[in-house]
């Protein structure tokens, strides 16, 4: 193995850029909620849809009730 393949074998480095944390108005919160309740058994993808974790929209239908 030269040098030229061992570098190729590194790999390559991503950097990801995670920016800043987003803020949801609550009319936008409760907006999501409803669509989550409307569709029973859904909520995972609610979140996705949303790009919003499932453990975030459950905190927010505990808070909406």
């Amino acid at each position: 193995m030269d040098i030229y393949t061992h570098s190729q074998s590194a790999g390559r480095l991503d950097i990801v850029d995670t920016g800043r944390r987003r803020r949801f108005s609550n009319a936008v919160k409760l907006r999501i909620v409803a669509e989550s309740l409307l569709e029973p058994g859904r909520c995972s993808e609610t979140a996705r849809r949303h790009g919003i974790s499932r453990s975030q929209l459950y905190e927010w239908r505990r808070l909406a009730r």
